[in-house]
């Protein structure tokens, strides 16, 4: 801080009409002895007041003007800087410029030639200052020659200046300066294109200086570190208000030519020499400081560190804090100028997140996923620099920015994203690359990365190799090295990202050095520029791995059992990259239908080799339907051996089979203790599981917020964090992320195949003593799955019964079990169904409906023997959810897509109990208190499906034909594949589900008595109709599924 007292100029600045070249005149005189820059040059701290400040400016202003012309007449005219120099001679051209009535434009020469010479057009400049043996002036002419309009001269070095100044009087300069006219020239980072530019008057230039006003710290006369802000940055330019506006003293390297370019280390340095109280930086230096104690030491005795311009790592900034170190997160836009509130009292824990500044009004546009794109309005204070949209009759400028609000501090945001960032899938699932991107470019052999894969089935990442990586991208075994190379960091990534973002190895472009990345002037890649440049190389890629076959694996000379068997096991041990048993299941180790097509094409390809005709026998499902190794090769064989049949994997699943099943698992069950104690709970403390899915997700914010529960343990799969994809989900569906936080909530990553579940042992032994419900969710749906592909599941419920019946209480945990309506498929009771125990024939057909039946029978065998108290629900189609979102994977969405694509929807003469996800998970919570074994969870009230299915027709502007028309047209597409196969999965995602549309027949009639009694919600659920219809294609189509 400065010993100098300073005097504010508030007063007068508030009272309007000031510039900010007046206020720095102001200051030549009111605070003539006042420090504006610090800086240490290798002895000493040396300091520049604001005499010196404006003598030196003048020299400039004087310079300025020896070229444009001193006449009382002259117009203003644009100056561009276009040259390296330090801060403290950029600062003093730019004050120059601006005391000789003209406009500054600072060009970052990061920018390429033309891109410089295309703003110079736009902008009308026909004056460049360059110096005069900088080595980057060949970049500027090179620019000026492509915009002959332009001419250089000499910019004035900082030992220049004052002897160049022979103004004394402020008058000789400029008379009179336009409030309203342009001040300065700033411009975009240039991510898509050409650099925009962006035009700040004076009256918005000073009033941008005045934001720390409004802060919650007085920094009046604090030194502020900006060793690293550059002054053709908007950072760097607001520097010049703040200092002026607040008496910032502003501490930079010494003004030396050429200037000392930033890192990590000078920054640091230079910054404690200064005596900085805050540092303002760029988060990656930060991080590479939070690894030196002697830095942290530092770091926690200066008054703040503010960072921005990107994401800092949240382990690194919450370990910072916790060792008292104060982290201000600052965010604005060129275009509108800060939107963050400048230094909150106490951030603490909080330092992600921002207040918006009251020196802008703003408005915050719901996504409908959990974030918000923020919209700054124009107003007459603060009159916009650029306007693209309006809100209401006020201009505004929509920044495309998407924040996400604090879990529970309202008014607090901080930046999720970039709206045109969002990479939707083909299936409509959202990836934010910039997380993913920011771990892969962590890894030394890469200097960055541009995830992609927007319309397409999954994502990919293009990667420019760090210098010195050693790779060629011609040569196939260079790439495959190198993949090798950064694969941990892709993994790391995928441990981050959600299911539908992972990256494959398969999936990672290398850029070629003919090709290089261009990098707009914050250094980051300009991604949609990328993009483009490399969009061949991107559909080549997309092309190869769709029509995977996997090339390189040698089919069998000879086909017998046994070397086909070698040759299947090689290449599903390739696709999965894990070691399988030969009778192991595909399914149960991970493996999606992007690598079922991939482990298919290449047995196909095999095949056509030898036997071109086999191949046209084999359904599409054939790998869904022989899951194992063994089974594969047997399917092989028996059609080289002329059988068609695919089924002789194993015979059909029969009724006694699932009776067998059941009894076998019952056997397995423990017995109950004795000399069990009494439990005195008065609230209900629920284990739950399957919370990340949409319905789970609706079952826990009720169980939330049922004052009736004192504790939820939610059960997840253990592959990345619960909680990260717990919050996604909720964002997505509209429910309160606020709840998340909420004490009542223990997140347990669990494998419920595994005894014990895969937790430490005093947590298991703790919701073991403390449980009184069980509510399992978690089930896998997939219609094409045969029996033995859900035994994980089965030994999930199987767990969890073992763990209800070791409870240390008399009366065990009541153990709820989510079935399904579709085992009732085939039930020959009459209608309506009653809820009560069906037969094993009803179920049989699908390996998803015999699995629930299996689970419904262990259930009630042990209710029956053992007492254990169990409700089973029976859950029907589940509709959209609160905000009409419907999972796009279910059967009725991927209808409705098809029938976009192949312009025509079935009419479907049959009734239909669609019940409304959020209701249904609320019935779903009463229930855990009934004592009803079976209970039907399906809309009370049946509609006809042609009542849903005429207005979406209407909305999408397609045809309703017959049933059997719309199926035959359907199965037209399914013969097709290889290349074209998964685009054609993409249009029409009801070929994933040809089978069940195959065998629709009429939804049954059931009886719902016993769950209306247990949840009155049922009864008060609106009966379904065309409003429900349109709100679910609005829900798609804003998803980008439609």
């Amino acid at each position: 801080m400065s010993l100098t007292r300073f005097n504010s100029p508030r007063q007068i600045i508030q009272a309007g009409g000031i510039t900010l070249p007046e206020l720095y005149e102001w200051h030549a005189k009111e605070n003539p002895n006042f420090d504006l820059f610090r800086y240490y040059d290798g002895q000493r701290i040396r300091s520049i007041t604001y005499s010196e400040v404006v003598e030196r400016a003048r020299g400039v202003a004087q310079h300025i003007l020896s070229i444009t012309g001193t006449g009382s007449a002259h117009h203003a005219e644009i100056i561009a800087i276009a040259a390296n120099i330090d801060a403290i001679t950029y600062f003093l051209t730019i004050l120059g410029i601006l005391l000789a009535g003209h406009t500054a434009f600072p060009v970052s020469l990061r920018n390429s030639p033309a891109a410089i010479a295309d703003m110079l057009q736009k902008t009308h400049c026909r004056h460049v200052l360059v110096l005069r043996d900088d080595s980057t002036r060949s970049l500027v002419e090179e620019a000026i020659r492509s915009y002959a309009s332009a001419d250089a001269h000499p910019l004035l070095a900082f030992d220049e200046m004052l002897s160049a100044s022979t103004i004394r009087d402020p008058q000789d300069v400029r008379k009179k300066y336009d409030l309203l006219g342009p001040a300065i020239i700033l411009h975009s980072s240039g991510s898509t294109n050409h650099p925009k530019t962006i035009t700040w008057t004076h009256k918005s230039l000073l009033s941008w200086g005045t934001v720390p006003w409004y802060g919650e710290v007085d920094t009046t006369g604090a030194t502020v570190g900006c060793h690293s802000v550059p002054m053709t940055h908007a950072f760097g330019v607001s520097m010049c208000g703040h200092a002026a506006a607040v008496g910032w003293v502003i501490a930079v390297p010494p003004p030396t030519s050429p200037p000392i370019p930033p890192t990590p280390e000078n920054v640091f340095e230079g910054s404690v020499a200064t005596e900085v109280e805050y540092l303002m930086t760029v988060p990656m230096f930060v991080e590479q400081w939070a690894s030196d104690p002697r830095k942290v030491d530092c770091m926690m005795r200066m008054k703040g560190i503010v960072f921005g311009g990107a994401p800092m790592k949240q382990e690194i900034g919450d370990s910072l804090t916790s060792k008292g170190v104060t982290l201000y997160t600052t965010y604005g836009a060129t275009e509108v100028g800060s939107i963050a509130n400048a230094f909150p009292a106490n951030p603490g824990m909080n330092w992600p997140y921002f207040s918006i500044t009251p020196w802008i009004q703003t408005v915050q546009k719901d996504m409908g996923d959990g974030t918000y794109e923020l919209i700054v309005l124009s107003s007459p204070d603060h009159p916009l620099a650029v306007v693209n949209t309006k809100v209401g009759d006020v201009d505004a400028y929509a920044t495309n920015d998407l924040l996400e609000p604090h879990p529970n501090k309202p008014g607090l945001w901080k930046v999720y994203g970039r709206k045109d960032d969002q990479i939707i899938l083909s299936n409509g699932e959202k990836t934010n690359p910039l997380p993913l991107e920011h771990i892969i470019n962590n890894d030394s052999l890469v200097r960055s990365s541009v995830v992609f894969g927007n319309g397409k089935f999954q994502n990919g990442v293009l990667i420019d190799p760090q210098v010195g990586s050693h790779v060629d991208p011609h040569d196939r075994n260079s790439i495959e090295a190198y993949r090798n190379q950064i694969w941990p960091s892709i993994e790391r990534a995928n441990e981050f990202a959600p299911q539908h973002s992972r990256i494959f190895k398969e999936m990672i472009l290398v850029a070629s050095p003919e090709k290089p990345f261009a990098y707009n002037m914050k250094g980051y890649p300009r991604r949609i520029a990328i993009q483009t440049l490399y969009s061949q190389e991107i559909e080549a890629l997309y092309a190869e791995v769709e029509s995977s076959a996997q090339g390189d694996i040698p089919a069998p000379s000879v086909w017998t059992l046994d070397t086909t068997r070698g040759f299947v096991r090689v290449v599903v041990e390739r696709v999965l990259r894990r070691q399988l048993s030969d009778d192991g299941n595909i399914f149960q180790h991970g493996c999606d239908s992007l690598q079922v097509t991939w482990i298919r094409n290449t047995i196909f390809r095999a095949l056509r080799q030898s036997s071109p005709r086999v191949v046209q026998t084999f359904p599409m499902d054939v790998v869904f339907q022989a899951p194992t190794i063994d089974e594969l090769a047997r399917v092989i064989m028996h059609a080289l051996q002329g059988s068609h049949d695919t089924d002789t994997a194993g015979s059909k699943t029969s009724s006694a089979d699932l009776v067998r099943l059941a009894h076998q698992y019952v056997s397995s069950i423990p017995k109950r203790s004795h000399g069990l104690l009494r439990r005195d709970a008065s609230k209900m403390v629920v284990l739950v599981t399957g919370t990340t899915g949409g319905f789970g997700s609706d079952v826990l914010e009720h169980l939330l917020l049922d004052d009736g529960v004192a504790t939820v343990y939610a059960f997840n799969r253990k592959d990345s964090s619960a909680l990260e994809r717990q919050t996604a989900r909720f964002r997505e569906r509209g429910l309160q992320v606020s709840l998340l936080t909420s004490s009542k909530l223990r997140m347990i990553e669990a494998d419920l195949s595994t005894p014990g579940f895969g937790i430490p042992p005093e947590i298991l032994d703790e919701i073991r003593r403390s449980i009184t419900h069980i509510l399992h969710n978690a089930w896998r749906v997939d219609f094409k799955l045969t029996l033995a592909s859900f035994e994980a599941d089965l030994l999930g419920l199987r767990n969890l019964i073992e763990l209800a019946v070791q409870s240390p209480y008399g009366e065990a945990p009541k153990l709820q079990f989510v079935s399904s309506i579709g085992i009732l498929s085939d039930c020959k009771l009459s209608s309506p169904i009653p809820e009560v125990p069906i037969d094993p024939t009803s179920a049989v057909g699908t390996g998803y409906s015999e699995s629930k039946w299996v689970g419904e029978r262990i259930l009630l065998e042990l209710a029956e023997k053992d007492g254990l108290p169990v409700t089973i629900v029976r859950l029907g189609q589940v509709c959209g959810c609160k905000n009409g979102y419907w999972n796009e994977k279910e059967w009725f969405p991927a209808l409705v897509k098809s029938a976009r694509h192949t312009g025509d929807g079935p009419s479907l003469s049959l009734d239909v109990a669609f019940v409304p996800s959020y209701p249904a998970a609320c019935a779903m919570v009463d229930m855990l208190r009934s004592s009803q074994r079976i209970l039907h969870l399906v809309h009370p009230r049946p509609v006809s499906m042609r009542k849903l299915v005429v207005p979406i027709a209407e909305e999408l502007n397609v045809n309703i034909v017959p049933y059997p028309e719309w199926l035959s047209k359907l199965e037209k597409y399914s013969s097709a594949g290889g290349a074209n196969e998964l685009d054609m999965l993409r249009q029409h995602p009801a070929l994933r589900l040809l089978d069940f549309f195959r065998a629709m027949k009429p939804m049954v009639e059931v009886s719902t008595e016993e769950a209306i009694r247990a949840s009155e919600v049922l009864v008060r659920v609106p009966e379904l109709g065309a409003e429900d219809s349109r709100q679910w294609v609005a829900a798609w189509r804003a998803s980008g599924f439609l």
